[in-house]
């Protein structure tokens, strides 16, 4: 059956909210000696979370909808192709027997699965066919399957959240986590509430500079420029961050973010990095993308703020987001690697399923 044409325009204007942009905190939280406690807290006023940069601004409503109109006839005209990434096929038992080692494997989009010190962190997890309001009934579909079927998956101890978009947080595999795992979800400040709501219990909330210990892992909660918002009406009230994991390794997870100083900030504060995850895709038009998505030369100038040894490109070849070609982010990562003549062995831009040691 074919959707209905305004049910159609409807589910594009609010899956545009996947890319635009005194809550109660654990026991655990930092006190002023722990790791991060010099960043800077999240401004809030009027109810709303803002960024740091006091000439930050998002286009017009006009524009994001005229750009989200256009997207829309791309897609039902096929003017956007996209095909599957090609995938690795993943050492499972390897990945469930591993309790030392550092890797990192790309599952698809934001999410990874980073090991650390026995400890097994998911990134922004997203397993969903489609991505948007009522549990993916309407909204964006995944071109690219994720590198790791869940129930392959090893025990998860901690789950990322960077913010409450729909391609970052996705209700149907946080609830599935949850029942499986039961997993320690660390979470921006205000996305508590909503976990909550959904019956899902363990979940620490944190602000910019607060840290918590899990297992022996510090992770951090750092700033990022972007937005949040799961519909028109709840624009700003929760949370957007950065993450930094602290073991025998220090991990940087960017989350989405647009390029600010405050790439700087973390890696003087946090850094250096073995390794940092950027997000590389979605950049386009610039006009609507450049305050909250970096291009992949800013990802690159991101990862050298951060003092970080290694990158991983993440945010690309998975769902039907972005305007620009889909295959096109590691295209512009190589060439900006060459323009630079940075060293290519620390770029990494695995296949969705692959396991990488950093």
């Amino acid at each position: 059956m074919r959707t209905r044409p305004l049910a159609r325009l409807s589910a594009v204007l609010l899956v545009g909210l996947l890319a635009s942009a005194g809550p109660t905190r654990g026991a655990e939280v930092n006190d002023s000696s722990r790791p991060g406690a010099e960043l800077p807290h999240a401004p809030h006023r009027d109810g709303e979370y803002h960024n740091l940069d006091p000439e930050y601004r998002r286009v017009s409503g006009w524009i994001h909808t005229r750009f989200y109109l256009l997207s829309f006839a791309a897609l039902v005209t096929g003017e956007r192709h996209f095909a599957a990434l090609p995938t690795a096929v993943p050492d499972v038992t390897a990945l469930r027997n591993n309790h030392h080692a550092a890797t990192v494997t790309w599952i698809g989009h934001s999410t990874l699965l980073v090991q650390l010190d026995g400890v097994n962190i998911l990134t922004d997890p997203t397993w969903s066919q489609r991505l948007g309001p009522l549990s993916g009934t309407v909204g964006v579909r995944r071109f690219t399957p994720p590198g790791i079927a869940f129930e392959n998956l090893p025990p998860i101890d901690v789950v990322l959240i960077s913010h409450d978009h729909f391609d970052h947080l996705d209700e149907p595999t946080v609830k599935r986590l949850a029942q499986t795992f039961k997993p320690r979800f660390v979470v921006p400040l205000g996305i508590k509430a909503w976990l909550e709501d959904r019956g899902i219990p363990n979940v620490t909330e944190l602000d910019w500079g607060e840290s918590i210990s899990v297992k022996g892992v510090n992770i951090v909660c750092a700033p990022a420029q972007h937005g949040s918002g799961r519909s028109l009406a709840d624009g700003g009230r929760r949370l957007w961050a950065s993450w930094a994991v602290i073991g025998s390794k220090r991990f940087y997870f960017g989350g989405d973010s647009g390029y600010a100083s405050h790439f700087g900030q973390i890696g003087h504060a946090l850094g250096p990095f073995d390794l940092a995850a950027l997000p590389i895709g979605s950049y386009t038009p610039r006009i609507i993308a450049k305050p909250v998505h970096l291009s992949p030369e800013e990802a690159l100038q991101a990862w050298r703020d951060l003092r970080a040894t290694a990158f991983i490109g993440i945010h690309w070849g998975t769902f039907k987001l972005a305007r620009e070609p889909y295959d096109e982010p590691p295209r512009r990562i190589a060439a900006e690697v060459a323009r630079l003549e940075l060293d290519p062995s620390k770029i990494l831009l695995p296949k969705p399923g692959e396991t990488l040691s950093w």
